[in-house]
C-alpha cells in the first residue's frame, strides 16, 4: 500500500470522532494523534500536500502566538486535524474556545494554567470570573481534551510543535479575559515578529491573525525540518484529498450544547 492510500483509507474508513461525548472523542483523537506521532513519515507527507492543495493552504494561517497548519479537514466525519508551532515567549491570556479540542505535544513544553470559572459559565468573563484551579507541565507525549467554554492559558517553550484536533463550532466567538490583555507584551516574539499592538479600545486576543504566505510555509516546513518533526520533502506527493475518493472539505454543523468535561 502507498502512503497516499494508506492516507486516503485510514482518514475516510477509520476515523470518526463523536465530539458529543468528550471522553469518547478524547479517546479517539488521542489514538489518531499518537499514531501520527509516531509515525514521521506519513506527518510530512500531510505536511508537504499543504503545498498542493488550495483548500488546506487556505486554511494555514498566522496566529499571534502561533503558525498554523491544516493537515486534513472533513467536518462530516468530525476530523479537523492541523498542526501547531510556537515561537515561544508568549502569554496567552485566559481564554476559552469556539469548539472542543484535543492536543498532543509533538516537540517542546509548556506551562498550562487551567482556570475555574465562576458564573458567567459561557460567554464574555474578566479575570475575576476564572481564578486559578490547577498548573500542570505539559510535555513530550502529554494529550488533553478541553470543552469549549473551559478557561485556561498557556506560556510556551520556542518551537514547541503539537498536534491538534478540533471539534465543531459551537459558540460564535472565542472569549479572553480581556482585562489581562494590556499585561502580554505581544511584540516579544521569539523570531522577531514586532508587529505594532492594536490600540487599547480595539484590542483582542486574535488580533494579528491571518492567512499564511507561501514563503512563510515554506520556512515553516524548514524549520519543522531542522527540528526533527519532519523527514525531507517527499519525492511524490498525493493527489489533493477528495479526488476520486469522494472526500470533501465540510463545514459540519456542531452539536447541541453539553456540560463542560475535560480529559487527559
Amino acid at each position: 500500500m502507498t502512503r497516499d492510500s494508506e492516507v486516503q483509507n485510514w482518514v475516510s474508513s477509520e476515523v470518526f470522532i463523536d465530539w458529543t461525548d468528550l471522553r469518547s472523542a478524547h479517546a479517539q483523537c488521542r489514538s489518531v494523534l499518537t499514531r501520527l506521532a509516531a509515525d514521521r513519515d506519513l506527518l510530512t507527507l500531510l505536511v508537504d500536500r499543504i503545498a498542493d492543495d488550495e483548500d488546506l493552504f487556505r486554511d494555514a494561517d498566522h496566529h499571534p502566538v502561533m503558525d498554523r497548519l491544516t493537515l486534513w479537514r472533513d467536518m462530516e466525519r468530525g476530523i479537523y486535524l492541523r498542526l501547531h508551532v510556537s515561537p515561544g515567549n508568549n502569554e496567552l491570556i485566559p481564554h476559552d474556545h469556539k469548539y472542543s479540542f484535543t492536543t498532543y505535544i509533538l516537540r517542546g513544553s509548556y506551562t498550562h494554567v487551567w482556570r475555574r470559572r465562576t458564573a458567567p459559565y459561557r460567554g464574555k468573563f474578566s479575570s475575576e470570573h476564572v481564578p486559578l484551579g490547577l498548573v500542570t507541565c505539559e510535555r513530550v507525549g502529554s494529550c488533553y481534551t478541553l470543552g469549549y467554554s473551559l478557561v485556561h492559558q498557556t506560556m510556551m517553550e520556542a518551537d514547541t510543535v503539537t498536534l491538534f484536533m478540533r471539534g465543531p463550532g459551537e459558540q460564535g466567538s472565542s472569549y479572553a479575559a480581556q482585562d489581562m490583555l494590556d499585561r502580554v507584551d505581544g511584540g516579544n516574539r521569539a523570531d522577531g515578529d514586532q508587529s505594532a499592538p492594536a490600540t487599547t479600545a480595539a484590542r483582542k486576543h486574535t488580533d494579528g491573525q491571518r492567512p499564511l504566505e507561501l514563503n512563510e510555509y515554506r520556512r515553516l516546513r524548514h524549520r519543522l525540518m531542522t527540528l526533527g518533526a519532519l523527514g525531507p520533502v517527499s519525492k511524490s506527493r498525493p493527489a489533493p484529498p477528495g479526488a476520486g475518493s469522494g472526500l470533501t472539505s465540510t463545514q459540519g454543523r456542531g452539536p447541541a450544547p453539553r456540560p463542560d468535561q475535560r480529559a487527559r
